[in-house]
């Protein structure tokens, strides 16, 4: 019963952690976009482009599994 219930507000609440992961990303971007740049080291760059593709992979496997299983 526990289990279905957090399965249920999960799914409830999807919206909302994927907002909220867009606007994480978002902010990371204008976090960086604020330095300089020649603060901006390839480690910097390669941190924002890890993060679009997780968030693009998150994005993603979440809308095949909505239309999936919908």
């Amino acid at each position: 019963m526990v289990g279905a219930a957090c399965f249920y507000w999960l799914e409830r609440l999807q919206p909302v952690f994927f907002a909220l992961a867009l606007f994480a990303l978002a902010y990371e971007i204008w976090l960086v976009r604020r330095r300089p740049g020649s603060m901006r080291s390839w480690s910097i760059r390669a941190m924002i482009a890890f993060s679009l593709g997780v968030n693009a992979m998150v994005a993603g496997t979440w809308v095949v599994l909505w239309f999936r299983y919908r």
